[in-house]
């Protein structure tokens, strides 16, 4: 038997999701500063401009994230960016720390973000039509950073080390390599990668377009 939801459960998924500014207000400080100045550097080639701005599909769209991570630091910026060129489309921002049951009964049978969200790799961008079936999704992060990022994390075993110890996340070792890969990660962007970030979103958005 199906499950009949009530479209009032994914409205208030979406509804109680952050802004990017509530989002940013927050987190520390500091990083709050950085996803800001992220955000202001994040530029889209005309080209993608005007086919964000004449989309003609409505989508609803959600990013689950976890907090104060590089890759969060350096997609989000790059996703509202994207977001704020298209009229039609609309994001809200779901961080680990919220009750994320409501937006769990509507996104595809095979990710389960209650029970198995240890094992999701986030960021997540789920885009949905506007009955919320979901359309597609998208993340962590472009493939073009893949290699760079298997790298990065060979010359530093510590780092990953860390993150899959949750009490060892406080350590201000983790904390220095965190910075590290976070200031890695404005270089590699900066060097190609908020364009390949872009693209990945836009060929999604055409095959959306084409179905």
């Amino acid at each position: 038997m199906s499950t009949v939801i009530s479209v009032q459960q994914p409205v208030f998924a979406f509804t109680s999701g952050e802004t990017f500014e509530e989002y940013c207000q927050a987190q520390p400080t500091e990083l709050a500063d950085l996803l800001r100045r992220v955000f202001a550097g994040v530029r889209i080639e005309p080209d993608t401009q005007l086919y964000l701005a004449t989309y003609p599909n409505w989508l609803t769209c959600v990013v689950i994230v976890e907090d104060q991570t590089p890759d969060t630091t350096m997609i989000l910026p790059i996703l509202v960016r994207i977001v704020e060129t298209c009229p039609r489309m609309d994001l809200r921002i779901l961080s680990t720390d919220m009750d994320l049951t409501a937006i769990n009964e509507v996104v595809d049978e095979e990710i389960d973000l209650e029970d198995e969200l240890n094992e999701v790799d986030l960021p997540l961008l789920l885009f949905f039509d506007e009955e919320w079936n979901q359309q597609a999704q998208w993340g962590p992060r472009p493939a073009a950073v893949e290699k760079r990022l298997d790298e990065w994390m060979a010359a530093h075993p510590a780092y990953e080390a860390f993150v899959n110890d949750d009490e060892s996340e406080d350590s201000p070792l983790f904390d220095q390599l965190a910075n590290e890969l976070t200031h890695q990660m404005r270089f590699w962007y900066n060097d190609g990668l908020t364009a390949a970030c872009v693209a990945e979103i836009r060929t999604l958005l055409e095959n959306l377009e084409s179905n």
